[in-house]
């Protein structure tokens, strides 16, 4: 009976220390101006340059926690929580702009001096390529992993929609733009589950115990918050910014690659779109994501799909190497 309620109790200790685990912060926390940034960061003591990791929409920093540790052995990288996702604080939303901003001045405040090798992925390259272009001389190369395409963005299809799309970004940046009520920042419970995200699968398996508890707190348990009624007028300026002065958000000779996935599934799609037009407009897309810097490579994951950096986290990190070696 003794023994048992030794085994009992040690079991107990267990389920609460990896519930405080899943609960704290697995990285530190860099204060920005009145709210706080989650930085998990590998290979701090690094002579190397910084590599910054910028995650997806919906994503957070723990994602890229298969590459970290390998990058940490030969330079010091730094994976962001945008401001409400992950542990990071709900800060002043997730206009691209603003991300750029948040992830400048969270590397700055926490010690994190450039160059800066910026690796985004999905939507993150978005953000990566608008920090690259405003940062151009801290900036010592990019890598976009299955980034998202401004097209995409703005649904541009063919070039009846996009003249439809950027008359009415020019509509909406000619709007003012509203200072944020900080009232009607809301608490809201998510209650996806990561493991139902259709893009995602089996791919947490890939992670470890502790990471796996960290995830379903974030998806599950953490309340999280974001600005109720947030303007979208943000993203129509820089958009339509970033197609009509294309110069200016050029990365010049800044190297960079393109790491496209090979084997990503695309929807039936309707009347308009079958699955095979969407997967060559993909492609045509992912192309010409190259024509941003005049020194760009693409590589192809074959055997992945849209999360190069879980599927295959090797792919990026060589990219990442190479970026350093300056021989793409």
């Amino acid at each position: 009976m003794k023994n048992i309620i030794i085994v009992s109790i040690l079991i107990c200790n267990l389920v609460i220390y990896a519930q405080s685990n899943a609960y704290s912060a697995p990285g530190e926390f860099v204060d920005i101006g009145g709210y706080n940034i989650h930085l998990l960061v590998e290979g701090k003591e690094s002579k190397g340059p910084t590599v910054v990791f910028i995650h997806g929409a919906g994503d957070i920093a723990l994602h890229w926690n298969l590459v970290l540790p390998k990058v940490g052995k030969f330079a010091t990288a730094v994976a962001i929580d945008h401001a409400g996702e992950g542990w990071s604080d709900h800060g002043h939303g997730l206009a691209l702009n603003q991300q750029v901003y948040d992830t400048y001045q969270a590397l700055k405040r926490g010690g994190y001096k450039s160059p800066y090798i910026l690796v985004g992925h999905s939507l993150g390259g978005i953000t990566a390529h608008l920090f690259a272009s405003k940062y151009k001389n801290e900036v010592a190369g990019v890598v976009l992993v299955d980034a998202t395409h401004p097209d995409v963005v703005l649904k541009i299809f063919n070039k009846e929609s996009k003249k439809m799309e950027l008359k009415r970004m020019r509509l909406t940046a000619d709007q003012p733009i509203k200072d944020i009520d900080t009232s009607q920042i809301t608490k809201l419970k998510k209650t996806r589950s990561f493991q139902s995200r259709r893009d995602f699968g089996d791919l947490l398996d890939k992670f470890s115990d502790e990471d796996k508890a960290r995830f379903h707190w974030i998806y599950n348990e953490r309340p999280f918050t974001y600005v109720k009624e947030q303007s979208n007028t943000y993203e129509a300026e820089i958009m339509q910014e970033m197609y009509l002065n294309k110069e200016k958000y050029s990365l010049d000779t800044i190297p960079l690659i393109v790491i496209s996935a090979g084997n990503k599934s695309f929807p039936e799609g309707d009347e308009n779109w079958n699955s095979k037009q969407l997967e060559n407009h993909s492609k045509k897309l992912q192309k010409d994501l190259l024509t941003l810097s005049k020194n760009s490579k693409q590589i192809i994951a074959k055997k992945s799909g849209h999360n190069v950096h879980i599927e295959v986290p090797k792919i990026v990190v060589k990219a990442i190497k190479k970026i350093i070696k300056a021989r793409i």
